[in-house]
């Protein structure tokens, strides 16, 4: 660490390329630094309310629609979110707007500073992450935010979104095999490290599923003297459910409308709809009516979203067996009669081998791809496994030309899903819009 990095930047650009140099320090899990560095900015998170949210899949959704509710009842409501599917500046935003380039300058020459003394004093760089959670408390901090629907990175334990002292609630969502590597390779290992966020006294929102995550969560729950909310699928009730619009009554809550695709999205407006009570118990109301614009209102681009017609094309972000069985379960409900091509690109530390089997029953065809990034599976492999699981099997090599195969041999009637990875769909959006 004997080399030093700028560490005053006069324009947004050089603050940017001063976040991808401190890619280089890694991706690692623990507290211990993002700590140095929040005391070291007078620990901005402590000026704030967070509801803190962890999960498999679907915590971003749980956070949109959350998100949404408060800000159609005149909340000013911060988000922090990975990974970002257009631009830098998405991840940190203020009922949808996305943080100013101006304050990204000036966050990241205050915290580019800290990181340099660090340096001098041979303590541990920051990671990427923890560099980019702190801007985004300084930010919230700084416009006053009502509440910070916090989304955690990876795990929950030691992820740097779990350095908050307090939560007013923290929410589990669905619990899958994913990150094995790091978090465990079974579900109540999983749930372990999700349920880390959790803190002492404070209300939990538990999204109900399989009995053994559920299982720890609960006990962690009374470890830490914390009143659990678990959703009850047995009240929730689909009214309709067409591609962009499902209406439903969860509980006491009656005719609610989603844009988002699938009943699982379902689960996670229900998710979030427990959250609100339970904010409402701790003072902070939100009347019938806010909900339900709020839940309409929500938007959450890359799931299940249809980005052109004739041929109709599907971006979906399923990228794990458990997002897999949700995309194949919606592809099903809303294409029985349709031609599918499939579209796969994934990274290497995913279980590709189930993702494929899993999407097998939806498409006779799929064309692969390597996503741009470092952890990019090689088309080449993917293209070989995928042979056992498919009849027709294209490697398109790269994003480009996978899609361009797709659209040479769909006819208008046909539908083209594209999944696998987060990170293409923004690379995907523009070549088609």
């Amino acid at each position: 660490m004997a080399d030093s990095l700028e560490a005053t930047f006069n324009t947004y650009e050089e603050a940017i390329a001063y976040i991808d140099k401190t890619s280089r320090f890694g991706s690692i899990l623990g507290l211990d630094r993002i700590k140095k560095l929040l005391d070291s900015l007078d620990n901005p998170e402590k000026d704030l309310k967070f509801i803190h949210v962890a999960g498999t899949n679907g915590k971003g959704s749980i956070c949109t629609f959350i998100a949404s509710i408060l800000e159609s009842s005149g909340y000013r409501v911060g988000r922090y979110i990975s990974p970002a599917l257009f631009e830098y500046r998405e991840r940190i935003q203020i009922n949808g707007d996305y943080i100013d380039e101006a304050s990204v300058t000036e966050s990241m020459t205050t915290i580019s500073r800290v990181c340099q003394r660090f340096l001098e004093e041979g303590i541990e760089h920051p990671t990427v992450f923890e560099i980019e959670t702190a801007m985004s408390f300084m930010y919230f901090k700084k416009k006053a935010c009502d509440f910070v629907v916090l989304e955690v990175g990876l795990g929950g334990r030691f992820d740097s979104t779990n350095v908050i002292a307090s939560s007013l609630i923290s929410v589990i969502g669905a619990i899958g095999l994913d990150h094995t590597d790091i978090l465990g390779d079974s579900l109540g290992a999983i749930a372990f490290e999700k349920a880390g966020i959790i803190k002492a006294c404070q209300p939990v929102v538990i999204y109900a599923q399989d009995q053994e995550a559920v299982d720890v969560i609960m006990a962690q729950c009374i470890r830490k003297k914390s009143k659990p909310a678990l959703t009850d699928w047995e009240q929730l009730s689909v009214k309709e459910s067409i591609i962009g619009r499902q209406t439903f009554d969860y509980k006491q809550h009656h005719n609610m409308e989603i844009t988002l695709t699938g009943m699982h999205q379902v689960k996670n407006a229900a998710t979030a709809i427990e959250v609100i009570e339970q904010l409402a118990f701790l003072g902070y109301t939100v009347d019938e009516s806010a909900m339900k614009s709020g839940l309409k209102s929500a938007r959450w681009p890359g799931r299940f979203q249809i980005i052109h017609q004739k041929p109709m094309m599907i971006v979906d972000g399923a990228h794990n067996p458990d997002g897999a069985k949700a995309l194949a379960d919606c592809i099903k409900m809303y294409f029985k009669n349709k031609k599918v091509i499939l579209v796969m690109g994934v990274f290497l530390d995913k279980d590709y081998s189930q993702i494929l089997e899993i999407m097998s029953s939806c498409g006779e065809t799929l064309i692969v791809y390597k996503p741009n990034h470092q952890r990019g599976l090689s088309s080449e492999i993917l293209a070989a496994e995928a042979e056992d699981y498919f009849e027709h099997v294209d490697d398109g090599v790269d994003v480009h030309h996978a899609i361009s195969i797709a659209i040479d041999n769909a006819s208008e009637e046909d539908v083209i899903i594209s999944f696998g990875s987060l990170s293409t769909i923004g690379e995907i959006c523009d070549i088609m819009l």
